[in-house]
This record gives C-alpha cells, structure tokens and sequence, in this order.
C-alpha cells in the first residue's frame, strides 16, 4: 500500500546569502582600489587648462610621474607609483633607468606629469629628459616618448 503525502502550498523565499556575498566583495574591491589609487596621487595644485587637446588613456597603458615640492620653492625628488627618486644626478638616472624597464614592458605607454602649479619649470624639465632618454635606451627604432602634463580638468 503506498501513502500519498500532501505538502500543502508552496512557499517563495528569497535567498539573500549570494547578494550579500557580492556585497562584501564589492566592498572589499573599493577598499583595495581607493587605496592603489591614494599611492600615485601627491597632494598638489594641478594648473588648469583653458582648451584641452590630450584625452585619458587606459590605466595599463600609463605611468604617472609626480614632482614631489617641498616647503621652499624646490622639489623633494620624483615618484613614480611607489618608487622614490630624489633631485639631482643619480635620482635622475635612477627614474631613467626605472621608466626604461617599464618602456620595454609596453612600448605604447603614455607618461603622466604631474608637478604643482607653483613648481618651476627647472624642476619639471628633468623628469621630461628622463622620460625622453628612457625611450631611446629601450632600443626600439621609432620610439617616441609621449608625455601628458596632468591639469585639473573642471568639467
């Protein structure tokens, strides 16, 4: 003899542990991203452009430069993501050396500057030729380097 077992309506439930597991993985991405993005960033007075011609480019396709000032009318060094050079002959090579190695991992890298609205040229005109120097040591033919003054973009 078989028994037939009734089990009555059917209940509709939401399952809330997969929403909550994106949730807090979400939240743990924004934490790891805010602070890679708080490392290249140097606290500074970025000028501001009237027209501007460059446009952004890819996050993998970039280097940032920053020219770190002090509290006089000089500069600290360079820094280049983590990487800390300081001013003067050796720090120069050093950021040279350091943007060659990268160069030869992505030859289409584009390089950001970014110094202070108050920074002098004489101190910005370094990390150019260390950009420029750093292309031609890479040994490609046709490289050029392609450097974007990073400005404050008030749109």
């Amino acid at each position: 003899m078989s028994a037939i077992y009734k089990r009555g309506n059917a209940e509709v439930r939401a399952n809330l542990t997969p929403m909550i597991d994106v949730t807090f993985l979400l939240i743990v991405f924004f934490v790891l991203v805010s602070q890679i993005v708080e490392v290249e960033n140097v606290d500074m007075n970025l000028p501001e452009p009237v027209d501007a011609l460059t446009q952004p480019v890819g996050e993998d396709q970039r280097a940032v430069i920053n020219v770190v000032p002090d509290q006089s009318d000089r500069i600290e060094g360079y820094r280049v993501g983590t990487n800390q050079f300081p001013y003067g002959v050796e720090g120069v090579e050093a950021l040279t050396e350091h943007l060659t190695t990268m160069f030869r991992m992505n030859p289409d890298m584009v390089v950001n500057l970014r110094a202070d609205r108050r920074t002098h040229y004489q101190w910005v005109e370094p990390a150019m030729q260390a950009v420029v120097n750093a292309a031609r040591r890479t040994g490609v033919v046709d490289m050029s380097a392609r450097i974007n003054l990073v400005v404050i973009n008030e749109d």
